[in-house]
């Protein structure tokens, strides 16, 4: 029983030392400040470069379906390249201006 008593005691004083030292370190930590910090959005990231891709690889397939169904080598795959990248540049151009006004998609 005797010996309950003092370690309840060393464990109080534990418990008072632990309390100052954690006080102390609370004191020392600079205030947060009120600026959150900006966040990387991988996902819009690459979304937008998703976009690019299916706007070309779209353009190139149809092209490539067109000069294979009408015997005309690589006419309409060069046309519909520029068109697939025009229209991927486009829908890019899109979501980077949602992004900027900080729209959800």
């Amino acid at each position: 029983m005797a010996d309950e008593k003092n370690g309840s005691g060393q464990f109080e004083e534990f418990d008072a030392r632990l309390r100052r030292l954690r006080d102390a370190d609370a004191a020392r930590r600079p205030a947060p400040t009120e600026e959150p910090t900006p966040t990387l959005k991988w996902g819009s990231g690459l979304q937008v470069g998703i976009e690019l891709l299916a706007g070309l690889i779209g353009g190139v397939l149809l092209g490539y379906a067109l000069d294979h169904w009408l015997g005309t080598r690589p006419l309409f795959m060069i046309v519909f390249f520029f068109l697939g990248a025009a229209a991927g540049m486009m829908n890019a151009w899109r979501s980077l201006r949602r992004m900027q006004a900080g729209q959800k998609f």
